[in-house]
């Protein structure tokens, strides 16, 4: 084997060693993966229920201090959970992921749009800081009124997932003296629930 030959292997062995050795970006679980994880971890004080899918991408506008955008969505999924079997609903929730390559900007907008929510109803947003970089924000009404009394948002980068959590003004102890602390102590246990779930691989 000539010199030449063998110098040329060696080199081309040597470019192509980092590449391969590179391991490969793991693909996002599927919506349908983590609805499934998720009904397991919340169960028995929660129950999944009324399991919706979107057919196909969609869209939806907001608008922050005159200015719009256009939320894409690319899938999503949605359940509400009762607290209990056939106990009321507890929380709405829904799983989406954007287009390729709009992630950051779909969480800037969102998160613009939270606390757009939050100072217009004289409330503070509440912001946490989680494993891998992921984010939950949440504002809540300052009385029990209306249909709901607070909304949720979780920024998942690692995963390219939202999870935005409406929390409808349905639980009986929600009607007492203590009704915001309730509120929120709900809101901590189903997230305590929901976040105890392995990532899914």
């Amino acid at each position: 084997m000539n010199t030449q030959y063998c110098t040329a292997i060696v080199a081309l062995c040597a470019s192509l060693s980092p590449a391969m050795a590179a391991p490969t970006p793991a693909a996002p679980p599927f919506l349908d993966v983590l609805v499934y994880e998720y009904a397991n971890c919340v169960r028995p004080a929660y129950h999944q229920a009324d399991l919706l899918m979107q057919d196909g991408a969609g869209r939806y506008r907001i608008d922050v201090k005159g200015e719009a955008y256009t939320v894409e969505l690319q899938e999503r999924m949605g359940f509400s959970l009762q607290a209990g079997i056939d106990g009321p609903v507890a929380a709405v929730v829904k799983l989406d992921r954007p287009p390729k390559g709009q992630f950051d900007e779909q969480a800037r907008w969102r998160e613009r749009w939270l606390r757009d929510v939050a100072e217009r109803s004289g409330v503070a947003l509440d912001e946490r800081a989680l494993a891998d970089g992921a984010r939950l924000l949440t504002v809540n009404k300052g009385e029990i009124k209306g249909n709901y009394v607070g909304q949720s948002l979780l920024i998942d980068p690692a995963r390219l997932l939202f999870i935005d959590v409406a929390w409808p003004n349905t639980l009986g102890i929600y009607r007492g003296a203590d009704g915001l602390r309730q509120v929120r102590q709900v809101q901590d246990d189903v997230w305590q629930r929901l976040l105890s779930c392995p990532p899914a691989a």
